[in-house]
């Protein structure tokens, strides 16, 4: 039992932040009026979404070490940031989006997402090695911009009938 709490690395500094901005957001998620997504678009956009933050954090945090998130062993904040903040912005995002707001929603997360950053390195959680603020806004953008509304175009693409 010792094992699986050392494991959890709950003794991480700062590891407040990340799990009460999951929280937040989760919750959030939760109650919003589903404007501009379904239920069902809200668990597919978790799943990929969260699917893309672990790849993407495997490839630049573990395979290039440009950043440590709490101790250098997988802990529970980092499967809660990863798994859960990406995702929920993503579905708040894509949910309250519409083509009007749409460069007020891409700055307004923009910088959402860069306070999360700065917020998780001034508490102690979030450690550059090589990574720095203009890399995530450059992401920031690029997901807001692009990626997201992408995706939402192909989970709402209709599937195509089974011919015979």
């Amino acid at each position: 039992m010792h094992a699986i709490v050392k494991n959890l690395d709950l003794s991480s500094k700062g590891i407040w932040f990340p799990i009460t901005v999951a929280c937040v957001l989760v919750l959030f998620v939760l109650v919003m009026k589903k404007r501009n997504l379904s239920w069902k678009e809200v668990y597919i956009t978790y799943g990929v979404v969260g699917f893309a933050a672990w790849f993407i954090d495997t490839l630049t945090g573990v395979f290039l070490d440009l950043y440590d998130v709490g101790k250098p062993s997988i802990g529970l904040a980092d499967f809660i940031a990863f798994g859960f903040i990406p995702s929920s912005l993503a579905v708040i995002y894509l949910n309250i989006r519409t083509d009007k707001n749409k460069w007020m929603m891409i700055a307004l997360f923009t910088v959402i997402s860069l306070l999360i950053y700065w917020v998780s390195e001034w508490v102690g959680y979030f450690k550059d090695k090589g990574w720095n603020s203009i890399y995530s806004l450059i992401a920031f953008v690029v997901v807001y911009a692009l990626l997201l509304p992408l995706h939402k175009k192909i989970i709402r693409y209709p599937d195509r009938k089974h011919r015979k």
